[in-house]
């Protein structure tokens, strides 16, 4: 409500000025001679009212979009959360020692180790060793990465295998997670074309009403013309575009109502208001396009194996496997029937856990004479109690050694590489996925081809997409050849592979720059800062908790086809907003030309076109009264909104003219009549 901003706001500005005068007249009729009347006070004080009213009804919405922000920044700071370091001491005399320290204790320099299952404290580049790091929480890629000498591993994402020593690049306050900060604190979502339409036209009927004030005023002073200001502040007060500010914020809260019920939760009406006007939309791949993580897709046996055998040595290697990779193994084998006998000896296996040195993991099994899978659990394999015992005709005294790995790894250590092997590779590799090989005891039994796995729908949903005109670009962090194909198989042209959270936000900065209207899809904390900058932002919910903070709207179903939905709801709301503009333009002219004759009656010239027949108080009571009812009349269609139907702009046009223009010229002259019989009759004339 502080004048000193909303001066970015015109037409505001010029209505909380006139509040102010008229607050004034009202607390001392005596400073304005001629113009005002101490028997009006009361009179004034309703219309100052009517004015700080609309004002705050107009700038509520800005509110909110004010405190999204800081959420947003407050949700980023989280994972700069303090936690314990552990600082390396070289000694002469005492040697390496490790050291117990609070990560904001950290300074650039410093030595530190991290092991596995240890959360990286703060930026920093490794110096020795090699390790498996889950950055998913930043990246969104799920597919753990590889970080030896030279490497950098960012504060907040997990050590999965082995340990590193690495050293600190940065302060505190200068981590990867504080620059995201700063994106979001720094982000402005700029006006929509529509918006600053309406802002221009609001701006264009406030000067207009007012000059018209102004110059009445002055022909009544000049020419002794004998109008009441009371009567002119009235005319002022009917004419503003009061009717538009006061019915926005019902449009806004229709849309997030609607929204509501397809399990979206919408921050402000004016994001899904925006929506409509969408011409780019930014697909993260992680958990938008695809389900999140890699999964076993096709088991592919070479040489003379068949594809049971791979399945049950790849069943017998992952059974202590916890990671999603591992657990998509079991299901795909057991969805395949391929549950091996052998899996009575898994208790007495002796596992080799995954190490980012060999980039393989494994298992040694022994003679066992029963096992039993375990009850409870969420997959599918834990659900089903099995229980297998048999008698063995030879005891198995043998050690059998089953491995899984990165295909060049298997390779170096196998005995046996069967031909086509290096075609199966570069095929899937080419293909976008991830290829896993299997062996035992040194033959290569096959590969497991690991893929994305594509949203149900979404590929009819962004055919929509294209069909409405708006254009979808895939951003994602993944390799280009996986970025390729996920696009090709969802049918977008436009992607951006290997991006960072800087690449996203600033994709979306170089689409607003080509004055582009952009929405953004996304569910992970890299996509926090483009999701913040973006005109509308949809983050699913099983997305991250920034991501969730940074967007204006949350889907909670976690279905990005859901982006069709908004769309359609926000061009209904640009068409209600539309409609309901058109009839308070038209509305305002006509109680312009109903109330101005009443006033100069007394001119024989304008006294003829007082149709109405009206006197001034009376009209201008009316004439009150109706530009009161007209807002809680029109809320309804407020929020119900009009009916939507693909159609041309042109047509769209002329509908409103004719329904709504029309019905705006016509009502007040009805309904300012008919009020003032209702008046008369009651005895309530002044």
């Amino acid at each position: 409500m502080n004048p000193a901003r909303l001066i970015g706001n015109p037409v505001m500005f010029v209505v909380e000025l006139s509040f102010f005068v008229v607050l004034l007249m009202a607390i001392v009729p005596g400073a304005f001679p001629h113009l005002a009347h101490q028997s009006s006070r009361m009179f004034y004080a309703d219309v100052a009212a009517i004015l700080l009213i609309t004002v705050w009804f107009s700038t509520v919405s800005d509110s909110f979009a004010e405190a999204r922000s800081r959420v947003t920044t407050a949700s980023l700071k989280k994972l700069e959360k303090e936690g314990i370091a552990k600082r390396i001491k070289e000694d002469e005399g005492s040697g390496r020692t490790i050291e117990s320290v609070k990560s904001s204790e950290l300074r650039k320099g410093d030595v530190i180790l991290i092991e596995k299952g240890d959360q990286v404290p703060i930026d920093a580049e490794v110096t020795e060793g090699i390790a498996k790091v889950d950055e998913s929480l930043l990246t969104g890629e799920s597919a753990g990465v590889k970080k030896s000498k030279g490497d950098t591993v960012i504060g907040g994402s997990t050590v999965i295998s082995d340990s590193i020593d690495a050293i600190v690049n940065v302060n505190p306050d200068e981590t990867y997670i504080s620059k995201l900060v700063k994106m979001v604190e720094s982000s402005e979502r700029p006006k929509t074309p529509n918006e600053l339409a309406l802002s221009i036209l609001l701006i264009g009927l406030t000067g207009v009403f007012t000059i018209i004030l102004i110059s009445l005023i002055a022909f009544s002073l000049l020419l002794n013309l004998g109008a009441d200001l009371s009567v002119l502040i009235a005319l002022y007060v009917c004419l503003l575009p009061t009717t538009i500010g006061a019915l926005l914020p019902a449009i806004g809260i229709s849309g997030i109502t609607r929204m509501s019920k397809n399990n979206i939760i919408a921050k402000s009406g004016k994001a899904i208001e925006t929506a409509g006007d969408a011409d780019t939309i930014l697909l993260d791949k992680t958990g938008t396009i695809t389900v999140g993580n890699r999964l076993a897709y096709e088991f592919i046996p070479l040489g003379t194996h068949t594809e049971r055998e791979l399945a049950e040595a790849a069943f017998l290697s992952s059974w202590n496997d916890d990671t999603p990779e591992g657990k998509s193994i079991l299901e795909l084998a057991y969805k395949k029937k391929f549950v091996p006998r052998e899996y009575d000896a898994l208790r007495e296996g002796v596992q080799e856990e995954f190490s980012a040195v060999t980039r393989k993991s494994g298992i040694t099994l022994t003679d066992a004479d029963d096992f039993t899978l375990l009850k409870g659990g969420r997959d599918i394999l834990q659900r089903h109690r099995f229980r297998r015992k048999f008698e063995l005709q030879t005891p198995m005294t043998q050690e059998t050694t089953i491995q899984k790995g990165a295909p060049e790894s298997i390779k170096e250590s196998a005995k046996i590489c069967p031909d086509g092997y290096d075609d199966v590779v570069t095929r899937i590799t080419s293909e976008g996925g991830t290829p896993i090989s299997v062996s035992m005891d040194g033959d290569i039994l096959g590969i497991i081809y690991f893929k994305d796995v594509i949203k149900r729908g979404i590929k009819e949903k962004i055919l929509g997409l294209k069909t409405m005109g708006i254009r979808p670009v895939m951003i994602t962090g993944d390799h280009p050849l996986t970025a390729k194909n996920i696009a090709g198989e969802v049918g977008i042209e436009d992607y951006v592979a290997q991006a960072k959270p800087e690449t996203k936000y600033q994709k979306v900065k170089d689409e607003q720059a080509e004055n582009r209207i952009v929405a953004m899809i996304g569910d992970g904390t890299n996509d926090a800062p483009a999701l913040a900058a973006a005109d509308v932002g949809l983050a699913m919910a099983s997305g991250t908790l920034a991501a969730k903070d940074a967007a204006n709207m949350v889907d909670l179903e976690s279905n990005p086809s859901k982006i069709i939905d908004v769309v359609m709801l926000g061009k209904q709301l640009l068409m209600t907003r539309g409609t309901i503009t058109t009839f308070s333009i038209t509305n305002d002219v006509a109680k312009y030309f109903a109330i101005v004759p009443i006033m100069f009656a007394s001119i024989p010239a304008l006294g003829a076109l007082n149709i109405l027949g009206l006197s001034p108080h009376i009209a201008v009571l009316s004439a009150l009264i109706f530009n009161a009812a007209v807002i809680p009349a029109l809320i309804p269609l407020a929020l119900r909104g009009t009916t939507f139907k693909p159609q041309s702009t042109l047509k769209l046009f002329l509908k409103n003219l004719v329904i709504y223009g029309g019905g705006g010229v016509l009502l007040p002259f009805a309904g300012i009549k008919l009020i003032a019989i209702v008046l008369v009759f009651l005895g309530g004339v002044i």
